[in-house]
């Protein structure tokens, strides 16, 4: 400190130790006086001159009015330094509300940081979920890897050998012959067997009964007309067929079935066969007829398939791809061809279109 700060300071000491008049302390208490050190100067000097124009005597009064005056001198440093002190103290008055009270809010935005880790779980999306409904679809669409349809529930390394989806405008008469044995169109299930109640369109094959003796039949016995034909000695032959009929039972006398060129001798499968309003599987030989029974279930107007696989010594049928049957054979294997007709019956007789059998498909394999 400065020699000039450190005289005044003293006489400022003294001068707390002594006792002004009761004017000069309620001046000097003044927060005026404090903020205008030269005005109080001149107050001190004018309070000076007035203690002694009343004839102030006392020495010791004298003397407090020149140290008061040369206080006054000097207030101006003496006053100023209250006022830094005052800054002093209104400086921590914002520090109760320091910007460190808001500093913690932007430490918690940080702390919400863990949400943005919610798309964590998002690789579960990724799961092989997507994945299983394509491992189910073989189970209900059997395809060879080639894309080529497989027989419905026997697995094996099958080779296609004939197929008719009847996806054309009418009957290829390079398959199929529409009557039985050309071209008299012979009986058979006691009707007559039309080519006006045989059609294709919108993918199935109808076969009809018009009437108590007009019946329908397709087959591909190469001696009854159909081309070339088709027939197998082993193998496997399935068919997509709604049969016709209602709660009650099915209707009229409808067949799938496979025969040889020498009946009985050469065998008869019945795969699928109504008979008094009930499906039946059935087998015919030169040793006779050997019924093998009812299908339970509901098989009317509804699309099922019908399978035979046809062995050496023996004959397994299946209904959906279930195994429903199973006899052994004893017609030598004698090649046998597809056949597909609707005769009359005295159960149920429905005539015109309610009559129908609707084929999507006939397929072959060996």
């Amino acid at each position: 400190m400065p020699a000039s700060r450190k005289s005044s300071a003293k006489r400022a000491r003294r001068h707390q130790n002594e006792t002004p008049s009761a004017g000069l302390r309620q001046f000097l208490t003044s927060r005026d006086s404090r903020r205008l050190p030269l005005a109080a100067g001149l107050a001190a000097a004018v309070l000076g001159a007035a203690s002694l124009g009343l004839g102030v005597a006392n020495g010791n009064e004298a003397a407090d009015v020149s140290r008061v005056a040369s206080a006054a001198g000097a207030g101006s440093e003496v006053q100023v330094q209250p006022t830094p002190s005052a800054a002093v103290q209104s400086a921590p008055a914002p520090a109760p509300a320091p910007a460190a009270a808001p500093a913690p809010a932007p430490e918690q935005a940080p702390a919400q940081a863990p949400a943005p880790a919610a798309p964590a779980p998002a690789p579960a999306v990724a799961a092989p979920a997507p994945q299983s409904p394509i491992a189910v679809a073989p189970a209900s669409a059997p395809l060879a890897n080639s894309g080529t349809p497989m027989p419905a529930g026997v697995p094996g390394n099958w080779t296609m050998t004939f197929a008719d989806e009847f996806n054309g405008s009418g009957l290829d008469s390079g398959k199929w012959s529409n009557c039985w044995f050309s071209p008299n169109c012979g009986t058979m299930n006691k009707v007559a067997t039309s080519p006006a109640n045989v059609s294709v369109a919108n993918g199935n094959l109808a076969l009809s009964l018009a009437s108590s003796s007009s019946g329908s039949l397709v087959s591909t016995n190469p001696k009854g007309g159909a081309g070339t034909g088709y027939q197998f000695t082993t193998g496997y032959v399935e068919a997509r067929i709604k049969f016709p009929g209602n709660a009650n039972g099915l209707y009229n006398w409808p067949a799938f079935w496979t025969t040889g060129q020498s009946w009985p001798a050469t065998g008869e499968n019945d795969i699928a066969e109504v008979l008094q309003g009930k499906m039946t599987v059935n087998y015919h030989s030169g040793s006779g007829s050997h019924n093998q029974g009812g299908v339970g279930g509901n098989w009317a107007n509804e699309y099922h398939t019908f399978g035979l696989h046809r062995m050496a010594n023996s004959s397994d049928v299946y209904f959906d791809g279930v195994k429903v049957k199973s006899y052994p054979t004893d017609d030598g294997n004698a090649p046998q061809y597809i056949v597909l007709n609707v005769g009359a019956s005295s159960t149920n007789p429905v005539y015109g279109p309610q009559s129908q059998l609707l084929v999507d498909y006939v397929r072959a394999w060996q």
